[in-house]
């Protein structure tokens, strides 16, 4: 990572949007009111899996208070859903398929009203046999949760490249061996919320905590019946999203509907426990993975089979079981790999996207079997990951290219500080050491519109406005945005304000997902400040009498190159450039998409689907009480290959946020699901997320070097480093203690219960 000669790129920034939060000042979904503003909640399905006969909302609609109630028949539209084969929601439904099903809402002057009046509503409910389990549920005969899907699999991808059977043949050594990953919420400081206002004129309006509000005006379309052009979404503040708020929510058709229905302003807040339960989780996941090395640790052959459990709903279905494969082939070279993966409908909650979007499951089993084979040829786990590393040049076996990789140099560095020769194997201290290794997309090819775009005007002041469809939830994207504006222009970032995630006002983008937005974003940025550079340099060169190409912006400062001290400053050439002729405005317009990627073809999946790849690989030293089966991470050292830094600050703070993550996935959360599918645990007085007192040292080392697509050279940070914090953690532990744990979480109990097992193999 080099910042040479850049005098905004790669410095410390602190966010430009960080006093509003710190103080208190920035206004959330839930901190927003209009006059005459109702609240609402929704009424969920006592039942897993059940017909909805009748609804009696009469004596909901007496109550003092109460202004409507609407249910699933009073969905105007069709399904929805986030992709176009796949919808198969209407928000409010007339078949409720898992336990908090939202089937009726009601609106009310207060929330107090409104939690009274749902329990006076009657609902005549005809159960249905459920199904709970994925296995079970793929079997013929099955309860079938929509019934257009046979052995209710809702998405399957399948990748074969190479010749499997001949790399397995040709192996020296093979492993089989099954991992299974939990379901996880996505612990958002912000439970969702929404505003929604209906006007005379057939216009809504609505205010949402969301990743993505394109997708939610198309979505609201669709099941609403209005045109995209008469819904007007507006992203306020979002605290966090981590993947779980791409997507419409069943709770902002409701505030629509009632505000439709009212005529009135209708917000509606979720309780942790309904954030939890009724919206989406990180998807269960059981692994099978064979692996085929020659003696010097060499993969030959790889397969590798998902079983995910869906839940309910499709969500992104298709989308996680394809990236589960594709990621499997970003930090290795393997030559021949077979993958199948299954996403299956159960009466369960939804699941979703989440932070590495399916990527994380696989990585926690390739990376623990890694370690398991090295064990098993008397290999140093650390030089296995070096023998078989992606390189910069490399097109792997499935098309992907990587134009620029330091995953080598990332073990090097990581494994060098963190003292992996000198800890590793020490016996009898209960402290281990462990390490992983991934890569992930910089922003999937999607299909239809993939393109992001960016609008920068000049004020007579000399500030600049960036106007951008991309979303920021708090990770900072604004302030990145700002930093390349800034950096163009030769301006600070407090000189860039960025308006961000509004339908009308801002161009149309995906939404914050797939860790696209710096690679995007960033791009349409860095063309629109160009935009802008370009026209401010001409009016300069005929002030200077100088060439275009020879004028520098720098500091607030325009001048020729070489002269530093003879300029004009920013805002001065703004205003002359702006009087000249009839008056004219500056405004730059940036829109991009990698013109290097391609869309997988259809039947091999075959093709380049990102511009560029991240890589990471993480070394967690831990410490295991043998008496209570406490696991302690210590410390987490993060080799990390994305590209050139924009913000220095940002990054460090998303490898300490992806490090909690993934302690929190390794050692503590777990969804618990009752008999009857019910989610057990939906507050955090039960389901456990990491806290500071949990995160200890966590040491970030800068390896990439600038990409040749990225905007500066930059590539994404945001998902790739949580990957393989988890199988990091696991192979530390067995590091430290010698048992091996293959279903997450690892619990304490699960720890004694293997030291048990492995006392009573070695008691003659």
């Amino acid at each position: 990572m080099s910042n040479e000669g850049y005098s905004v790129i790669g410095k410390r920034q602190p966010l430009i949007d960080g006093v509003v939060k710190a103080s208190g000042a920035a206004k959330y979904a839930a901190d927003l009111a209009l006059p005459g503003m109702l609240m609402a909640k929704t009424l969920g399905s006592p039942y897993p899996h059940a017909k909805i006969l009748h609804v009696d909302a009469g004596a909901a609609l007496a109550l003092k208070g109460v202004k409507a109630v609407v249910t699933g028949a009073d969905i105007p539209g069709k399904k929805y859903g986030f992709f176009r084969s796949r919808r198969d929601e209407t928000g409010l439904t007339v078949k409720a398929r898992y336990i908090g099903d939202p089937v009726a809402a009601v609106a009310a002057v207060d929330e107090e009203a409104a939690l009274e009046a749902l329990d006076l509503i009657k609902v005549d409910y005809e159960p249905l046999p459920a199904v709970y389990d994925p296995e079970e549920a793929m079997k013929e005969g099955a309860p079938l949760v929509h019934d257009e899907y046979e052995r209710n699999i809702v998405a399957f991808r399948g990748f074969d490249f190479g010749d499997v059977e001949a790399g397995f043949k040709g192996s020296d050594h093979i492993r089989e061996d099954r991992f299974f990953s939990q379901g996880i919420s996505h612990g958002n400081s912000e439970p969702r919320a929404c505003l929604a206002q209906y006007d005379p004129s057939g216009k809504l309006t609505i205010w949402t905590s969301t990743q993505s509000p394109h997708y939610v005006r198309r979505d609201l379309s669709l099941v609403l019946n209005i045109p995209e052009s008469k819904i007007h979404v507006i992203k306020p503040f979002v605290g966090c999203g981590f993947g779980g708020k791409v997507e419409l929510y069943a709770h902002e058709v409701a505030a629509s509907l009632l505000s439709m229905k009212t005529g009135r302003p209708v917000k509606i807040c979720l309780t942790r426990e309904e954030e939890i339960s009724a919206t989406r989780l990180r998807v269960p996941m059981g692994v099978y993975v064979k692996t085929g090395v020659k003696k010097d640790g060499s993969i030959m052959a790889q397969y590798v089979r998902c079983l995910a459990d869906g839940g309910a709903y499709a969500s992104s279905s298709a989308l996680p079981m394809y990236n589960s494969g594709l990621t499997c082939m970003i930090p290795y070279r393997i030559p021949n790999f077979k993958y199948d993966g299954y996403m299956v409908y159960t009466n369960k909650s939804v699941s979703g996207p989440m932070r590495g979007h399916g990527a994380n499951q696989p990585r926690f089993a390739i990376e623990s079997q890694l370690d398991m084979i090295a064990e098993d040829l008397n290999l140093d786990a650390a030089d296995v990951r070096l023998k078989n590393a992606t390189q910069a040049g490399d097109t792997s076996i499935s098309g992907l290219v990587f134009n620029s990789c330091e995953l080598s140099k990332a073990i090097k560095e990581s494994t060098k500080h963190a003292g992996w020769h000198e800890k590793r194997g020490q016996k009898g201290t209960n402290r281990g050491i462990g390490l992983a290794c991934g890569g992930f997309v910089c922003g999937a090819r999607i299909g239809g519109h993939t393109a992001s775009g960016s609008f920068i005007q000049v004020n007579d002041d000399g500030g600049v406005t960036v106007l951008t469809g991309s979303s920021d939830l708090g990770q900072g994207s604004r302030t990145v945005l700002a930093q390349v504006a800034a950096e163009e222009l030769g301006l600070s970032a407090s000189d860039i304000t960025v308006l961000s995630g509004d339908t009308e006002t801002t161009p149309i983008d995906p939404g914050t997902f797939s860790s696209r937005v710096t690679f995007y974003a960033g791009n349409a940025t860095l063309i629109a400040a160009r935009d802008v550079k370009a026209q401010l340099a001409q009016v300069a060169a005929e002030i200077m009498e100088a060439n275009v190409e020879d004028i520098v912006f720098r500091d607030k400062k325009v001048f020729v190159k070489g002269s530093p001290d003879h300029f004009v400053p920013f805002a001065e050439l703004v205003n002359r450039a702006k009087s000249l002729g009839r008056g004219r405005l500056i405004i730059g317009k940036g829109e991009w998409a990698p013109t290097n990627t391609q869309f997988p073809d259809r039947k091999t999946r075959y093709g380049n689907v990102s511009g560029a790849y991240s890589f990471a690989c993480q070394v967690a030293e831990v410490e295991v009480d043998p008496d209570t089966g406490q696991v302690t991470v210590v410390k987490i050292t993060i080799g990390d290959d994305c590209g050139q830094v924009i913000n220095l600050l940002a990054a460090e703070g998303q490898a300490e946020g992806s490090a909690a993550m993934g302690i929190g996935h390794a050692l503590l959360e777990d969804i618990i699901f009752g008999d009857n599918g019910q989610v057990m645990n939906p507050s955090y007085l039960e389901y456990k997320i990491p806290t500071s007192k949990d995160i200890h040292d966590i040491a970030l080392l800068e390896v990439g070097r600038p990409d040749p697509v990225g905007p500066y050279g930059a590539k994404e940070i945001g998902e790739g480093l949580l990957i393989s914090t988890v199988p990091a953690i696991m192979n530390a532990i067995y590091d430290a203690v010698g048992v091996r744990i293959t279903e997450l979480p690892v619990r304490p109990e699960k720890i004694l219960e293997a030291l048990e097992k492995k006392e009573r193999r070695n008691t003659p």
